[in-house]
């Protein structure tokens, strides 16, 4: 049998989620899946992160992040940046879960139980912004900072309504507030008047699933989108192709892929970094790619080798 550690974010989504929580500890214990399980509360930023970081192969044998994305980036941050190989099982608690979403894990007790009955493993890619591990998104410009200045209250209670509200209120305040910025990477370099810089490691960002549509986070790469400034009669245009995916072929996006990406100010405009919905900072960013560096279980609908 197995032994688990559970990592959980108590103040995350619904307020009963603690009882679906209670529900599959008990599961796994009664079905003989788990003999052993140790459960640690986060009370503020980085506790998480830290109950992880230190672990050594053979102290679990994995490990449950529950919460939003911002409780499973420290969790995944203190895996991919410790000493042992241990997987992560993901419960999804938040209001958006981009991260979980895209790999189609489970929301519900008897199918989570199911997944950690088959214990099927993937080893998934991890981005750093200067030598900071982020899962899923790093993000700067118009509407990028929406999920860090959404309030936990507005969150509960309108739940994604929430950062479309925000979001209409931000984007035509920051439309035409261009950010003059340095893109260096193998692929593209270039000097001009950007939007919006987005650096991904999955398909989907703020609840859009298909934001990144080439991305996968088993290819070792890195998917940017960078929105120039343009003109406002394009912006129609734009979110029809947004709806359909073809955003990445407008005039004003730039879509590649890559292993390494600069961005640097070109003025003294500070230009504010999203990682995985929480406040970064400022530019400048080092960014890269870290190939297969943390195991998570998944469904065993799900291919350990596909995207």
């Amino acid at each position: 049998m197995l032994k688990a550690l559970f990592v959980i974010n108590p103040s995350s989504g619904r307020q009963n989620f603690l009882e679906s929580i209670e529900k599959i500890i008990s599961r796994l214990i009664m079905e003989q899946v788990v003999n052993h399980i140790d459960v640690v509360y986060t009370k503020k930023q980085d506790d998480a992160r830290n109950a992880v970081l230190k672990l050594h192969d053979g102290d679990y044998d994995f490990v449950t992040a529950i919460g939003g994305d911002g409780t499973i980036n420290e969790v995944i941050s203190g895996l991919a940046d410790g000493d042992s190989n241990i997987p992560i099982a993901i419960i999804s608690a938040g209001t958006v879960n981009d991260f979980a979403n895209y790999l189609n894990l489970p929301t519900d007790v008897e199918a989570f139980v199911s997944m950690i009955k088959n214990f099927r493993v993937k080893k998934i890619d991890v981005g750093s912004i200067n030598g900071k591990i982020f899962m899923n998104v790093v993000a700067g410009g118009i509407a990028a900072d929406v999920g860090y200045n959404v309030s936990k209250e507005m969150k509960a209670m309108f739940g994604k309504a929430a950062y479309y509200v925000e979001g209409m209120k931000e984007i035509p305040k920051q439309f035409f507030s261009p950010f003059k910025l340095k893109i260096e990477s193998e692929e593209f370099n270039d000097e001009d008047e950007y939007l919006l810089v987005m650096v991904t490691n999955s398909q989907s960002v703020g609840g859009y699933k298909i934001a990144a549509p080439l991305a996968s986070v088993s290819d070792g790469m890195l998917d940017v989108l960078l929105l120039r400034k343009m003109d406002v009669l394009q912006v129609t245009d734009l979110l029809l192709r947004f709806l359909s995916g073809d955003h990445i072929n407008h005039p004003a996006i730039e879509y590649f892929q890559t292993k390494a990406i600069k961005i640097t100010p070109m003025d003294d405009q500070e230009m504010s970094i999203d990682y995985d919905g929480e406040y970064y900072g400022t530019l400048p960013a080092d960014i890269h790619i870290l190939e297969g560096r943390v195991g998570v279980i998944i469904p065993a609908s799900e291919s350990a080798t596909s995207n």
